[in-house]
């Protein structure tokens, strides 16, 4: 009886294991995807994040244009390690949460709808882009909650 305790306990752990470097896997893409991206093509999203309906300056739209690119890579190497995966994902929660607050926004209140994505996410609609937020979001508290349960054991 115990040894069929410790055997589904074996289980469970190889099984959140599993699940955990799927959903890291998906962010590490993402998130190296789509930084390099903005990096690669900083000028356009400058122009754009001047032109998005969030009042910004050139100043604080230029800092952004930098950091948010550089933040999700360095996010996506986060999770990749024991030591700061739980920073990661904190950070990504909060990134993520950043994110669908304001593609919530543009979808629901804002009368402008400018194109803020490149790459593959260009492709979606607004209200799909909210979808894919908050389904990203999900996926991150999960990981999170995952690897905080990893951790203690």
């Amino acid at each position: 009886m115990q040894k069929d305790i410790e055997h589904l306990k074996e289980v469970a752990f190889a099984k959140t294991g599993l699940i955990l470097k799927i959903i890291s896997l998906y962010f590490i893409f993402l998130f190296v995807y789509t930084g390099f991206s903005k990096l690669m093509d900083n000028q356009s999203l400058l122009t754009t994040l001047k032109n998005a309906p969030l009042f910004l300056n050139t100043l604080f739209g230029n800092f952004l244009s930098w950091v948010v690119p550089i933040v999700e890579i360095l996010l996506a190497m986060m999770i990749g390690f024991k030591k700061t995966s739980q920073s990661g994902w904190l950070g990504i929660m909060t990134l993520m949460t950043i994110f669908t607050l304001y593609t919530a926004w543009i979808v629901l209140v804002s009368s402008y709808q400018p194109c803020t994505c490149g790459g593959l996410m260009s492709l979606l609609s607004w209200k799909q882009h909210l979808i894919f937020n908050l389904v990203s979001l999900a996926l991150a508290i999960w990981a999170y909650r995952l690897d905080t349960n990893l951790i203690k054991t």
